[in-house]
């Protein structure tokens, strides 16, 4: 098997030439610009703002919902509240596998 280079050789020199004059060329202007102020800005994307809208959607609604808590203290009290254990685990199954996922 023959290997040929079919392309020129890099002149690695050339880049090394071209990110010192860079890197002089910015020390230089920073110098020149002290005294102007820099202000950094955050544009979102439309992806990012409809994330942003649902995160607050979510930040209004109620961690706790008391109205199921005291219909489940309800039956608690009566001995009326049961357990379904295979929807549970069902449940923990579901959530197992989504965060392997994830």
């Amino acid at each position: 098997m023959e290997i040929t280079a079919k392309n020129p050789p890099i002149n690695i020199d050339t880049y090394i030439s071209n990110a010192r004059g860079k890197r002089n060329m910015d020390a230089s202007s920073e110098k020149a610009s002290t005294n102007v102020i820099k202000e950094d800005t955050v544009v979102l994307s439309q992806k990012g703002r409809e994330i942003q809208e649902a995160k607050n959607l979510l930040d209004s609604v109620p961690d706790i919902r008391e109205e199921k808590v005291v219909r489940i203290k309800k039956q608690i009290e009566n001995g009326t509240y049961q357990v379904d254990g295979e929807k549970i685990a069902i449940k923990m199954i579901k959530e197992s596998l989504i965060n392997e996922l994830v």
